[in-house]
């Protein structure tokens, strides 16, 4: 008997036991949960013959492929191409076996980010260029042009001493935290470089600035006990002598460092 038999039987039991007592009750809801099962179990069939069905399908297309290539292919060599064979004169001589095979190697990335960037030179001489046309300027455009260079050449000889010459434009500028800033961003990504005397003093001068002569106080003789002989040195004695001194006087602010 097939699942749907079983369904129908089921259901003309049910039909004759609607008006039995309580055993009858419990025997229909048995028979109603049979016939719940059996339903989705036609379900899971239908959805089994439909995935067999698909498979069957795509097979029978890759079967039939390789006939039609091969019928596409005898159809370009035309029936009646003749092939002749010429025999080689007797006494010619074998040419040596020639390599028909070329195999084709894909360049290395980074050999053709490599090739397609332009040489260090060139990329040398564009940055000493910009470094020169923006000590040209003056003020504020001065600053921002200085700060753009060590931006764009981070890695350049001069672009922590780019960062200082910025700083002292911004101050000139009256833009004293600008200037602070830059200064402090020298002292931390340059303090190997031959700028960092400029930076402290630099920084020194910003910390007198807000009144913080203790601050002031320990960079200065940072500068003279690190970089004694400096032009910042020298002038941080001179300035450590008059804080000594008069108690605390605001500077006017450090040179400005050379290029």
């Amino acid at each position: 008997m097939t699942n749907l038999s079983r369904e129908a039987a089921a259901l003309l039991l049910l039909a004759g036991c609607a008006a039995g007592g309580d055993a009858t009750k419990r025997d229909l809801e048995a028979l109603r949960a049979e016939v719940h099962a059996l339903r989705k179990e036609n379900e899971d069939l239908s959805r089994k013959v439909d995935a067999l069905s698909g498979r069957v399908e795509v097979i029978s297309t890759r079967l039939a492929r390789p006939a039609q290539r091969e019928e596409a292919t005898g159809a370009i060599v035309p029936p009646d191409l003749a092939v002749v064979r010429v025999e080689p004169p007797s006494d010619a001589r074998a040419p040596p076996p020639v390599p028909t095979a070329v195999p084709i190697e894909e360049p290395e990335p980074a050999r053709l980010e490599a090739l397609s960037r332009r040489s260090g030179r060139d990329i040398g001489q564009d940055a000493e260029q910009e470094l020169r046309r923006a000590r040209k300027k003056t003020g504020a455009a001065r600053a921002h042009a200085l700060e753009d260079f060590a931006a764009r050449y981070p890695r350049h000889p001069s672009a922590d001493n780019a960062l200082i010459e910025a700083a002292s434009a911004y101050a000139e500028a009256g833009r004293g935290e600008a200037a602070c800033d830059l200064a402090r961003r020298c002292a931390h990504d340059y303090p190997a470089g031959d700028a960092m005397s400029d930076a402290i003093e630099r920084l020194a001068w910003c910390e007198s600035r807000r009144g913080a002569t203790e601050a002031e106080r320990k960079l200065l003789e940072r500068l003279v006990s690190e970089f004694p002989r400096t032009p910042a040195a020298e002038r941080a004695g001179t300035r450590l002598a008059t804080i000594s001194g008069r108690g605390g006087d605001a500077p006017s602010g450090p040179a400005r460092s050379g290029p």
